[in-house]
């Protein structure tokens, strides 16, 4: 659905906008004149007009740090201020000064590099095929002249639907809910969908009849977006944009769960405040867990909300970091790589130990009862041969209590980071678990905030982001007979959780 609607003449060659959440107002710029016009929220009609310098050809507008900064086509940021007296003015606190011929229009606030993000209209540096972006810190540097990425314009071509001039920002702003950046460009009529890197995802051509001159972008924090479009011969717009969120509907139809909004939770006491893995018992309705530092197996029981129905301990302190259970015994995996059986129906707990021995420094923390059902795998959490490219797994057959040779099979880190775009995504696997109903392998990374769906042999097949507001620090993963996925959360600084989802075929 779009929205129209006309502004105020003085708005006529409105050529950047932002919207201010915290005063729930939008901000406007004059490409001509050195005012902030504030607009109302609802009707959009100018509740405010403060001049911050004089005539100048003015691009664009951002906040960064609650502070209104407005950005001319040379390269020059001003830094809005309104002092106690309620008079306003500009101060100029950088500007991109290159040789050559330079022009900019776009300028968006990126809080994960808590800098401004200046974009290269045309710029004497970039050739015909690139756009580059800078970064200007106002909390400490300033402007860094060397560019935090590179827009490649080929792939803004290829990408197009249709054939178009030539690409060039004239306004930008990441989306709150996609996280993906939005450039608009007027001259070519597109809209260009990127990572947080600049890496092109999509393309889309903006037809002139509803986007005459496309200058201005705003989101509001749902992901509502807004777009202004300078006035050709008729009034200037702002356009309003509903953002439909079909992700969970995709997700659960892709991998059976909605993964951002759990079935139900359980909050856990202080025993199971470091819990680290969990098993689930069959026939009993029932999940064993364990505490990280603790030679202990506690008994929840999930339906009833209670945290500690049984305990049994089997060892002093160490580092352990999941548990499977089997039939005649329970494994708990320690840090270092090795694998403890305690035999659970000995009344004595008799426990053996079993390392899987290999050089230099290895991490492990996931533990998984095999496909075939007569074997252990363990995978790495971070091992020193990896050189964080893979992570290996390796088989501990049950019968003969013996490692299998070498690796049984790897995740590639860079399939991850692909099917993310983002090659700076981390994967440190935290727990796993085969999917009773679709034979799939799902692995957790508390590490990286991610879930990995792969085939038995490791080749990824889905990648899902972890909200860390509902997923802390998800260290535990199970499974029930009927599909539902069980995922716990360490405490850290807050309370351990367990979270059902239930299974969506």
């Amino acid at each position: 659905d779009v929205f129209t609607t006309k502004l105020d003449l003085k708005l006529q060659k409105i050529s950047g906008i932002t919207w201010d959440a915290k005063n729930n107002v939008f901000l406007a710029i004059n490409d001509e004149k050195g005012s902030l016009f504030f607009l109302n929220e609802d009707t959009k009609l100018i509740t405010a007009e403060y001049t911050f310098g004089d005539k100048g050809d003015y691009e664009d507008v951002a906040i960064a740090n609650g502070v209104p900064y407005i950005l001319r086509s040379d390269g020059l940021i001003i830094k809005f201020i309104k002092d106690s007296l309620g008079k306003a003015y500009g101060v100029n606190v950088g500007k991109l000064d290159f040789s050559g011929t330079n022009d900019f229009e776009t300028m968006y606030f990126d809080p994960g590099r808590r800098a401004l993000v200046v974009l290269c209209k045309n710029c004497a540096l970039d050739d015909a095929k690139s756009l580059s972006a800078f970064a200007f810190y106002p909390d400490s540097i300033g402007f860094d002249i060397k560019p935090i990425f590179t827009i490649d314009a080929d792939n803004v071509e290829k990408l197009s639907p249709e054939k178009s001039p030539k690409f060039q920002p004239s306004a930008a702003a990441i989306h709150p809910v996609l996280k993906k950046l939005f450039i608009l460009s007027s001259d070519s009529h597109q809209l260009v969908v990127t990572d947080l890197n600049g890496k092109v995802e999509s393309v889309h051509v903006l037809y002139p009849k509803l986007f005459p001159q496309p200058e201005g972008i705003a989101f509001k924090t749902k992901g509502e977006m807004y777009i202004s479009n300078e006035g050709v011969g008729t009034k200037a717009t702002l356009l309003k944009f509903i953002y439909k969120d079909t992700s969970s509907k995709l997700e659960i139809a892709k991998a059976g769960y909605n993964f951002s909004v759990p079935s139900e939770k359980m909050e856990l006491g202080k025993q199971l405040r470091e819990i680290s893995g969990m098993s689930y018992v069959p026939g009993k309705d029932l999940i064993l867990a364990e505490n990280d530092e603790k030679g202990e197996i506690f008994t929840v029981d999930f339906t009833n909300r209670k945290d500690n129905v049984g305990k049994i301990t089997f060892g002093g302190k160490g580092d352990y970091e999941d548990i499977v259970r089997t039939d005649t015994a329970v494994y708990m995996l320690l840090s270092s790589g090795s694998i403890i059986e305690v035999m659970t129906k000995d009344s004595s707990l008799a426990t053996h130990e079993f390392k899987l021995e290999k050089e230099g420094s290895n991490e492990y923390e996931t533990l998984y009862l095999g496909p075939d059902g007569h074997s252990l795998i363990m995978l790495c959490k971070q091992c020193a041969h990896e050189k964080d490219k893979m992570r290996s797994a390796y088989r501990f057959d049950l019968a003969t209590h013996q490692f299998s040779p070498g690796e049984v099979y790897h995740i590639d880190i860079t399939d991850i980071q692909q099917q993310l775009h983002d090659d700076k995504a981390l994967f440190k696997p935290s727990a796993a678990a085969i999917s009773p109903v679709t034979g799939k392998l799902f692995v957790l990374a508390s590490v990286g905030k991610l879930l990995v769906i792969a085939g038995n042999d490791g080749k990824v097949e889905q990648v899902y982001r972890l909200d860390p507001g509902l997923f802390n620090q998800p260290e535990g993963l199970m499974f029930t007979p009927n599909g539902d996925l069980y995922i716990s959360n360490e405490g850290g600084e807050g309370i351990a959780t367990i979270l059902k989802f239930n299974y969506k075929k």
